[in-house]
């Protein structure tokens, strides 16, 4: 996900980018902004950020990238539904980006499980 992240972010922040990539600010008429600077900004820093993050913590097998990856995956299907109402449409792309969220926030949602991680930061651990 956190490459996809950073595709999005670089179309949506180069100049021309998301032209290139079939995309117009045609589509930005119910956002309230003009242009693609703020989502581009979200994709680079949350979506981009934060899944790379969680990948490094996970490789390094630390319980909170678990805990993260479910996080960035509910953060994801939010970003997608706000896109929806504030587009107004809704593309493929945006469906198959929806089902890896879901898949992530699953899959990280069964290793919390499975491992039996405790909370990161709680008071008491068993």
């Amino acid at each position: 996900m956190a490459i996809f992240g950073a595709v999005g972010a670089v179309a949506a922040l180069v100049p021309g980018g998301a032209k290139s990539m079939g995309v117009s600010t045609d589509l930005l008429v119910h956002a309230p902004f003009d242009t693609f600077l703020i989502p581009g900004i979200f994709l680079l820093l949350v979506i981009f950020g934060g899944n790379f993050i969680s990948g490094v913590l996970l490789s390094k097998k630390q319980n909170i990238g678990a805990y993260l990856s479910a996080f960035m995956g509910f953060i994801t299907k939010i970003w997608i539904i706000a896109q929806w109402l504030l587009m107004a449409a809704v593309f493929p792309i945006q469906l198959i980006f929806m089902l890896i969220s879901l898949l992530q926030f699953v899959l990280s949602v069964w290793l919390i499980q499975k491992h039996k991680l405790p909370f990161p930061f709680a008071a008491y651990q068993h």
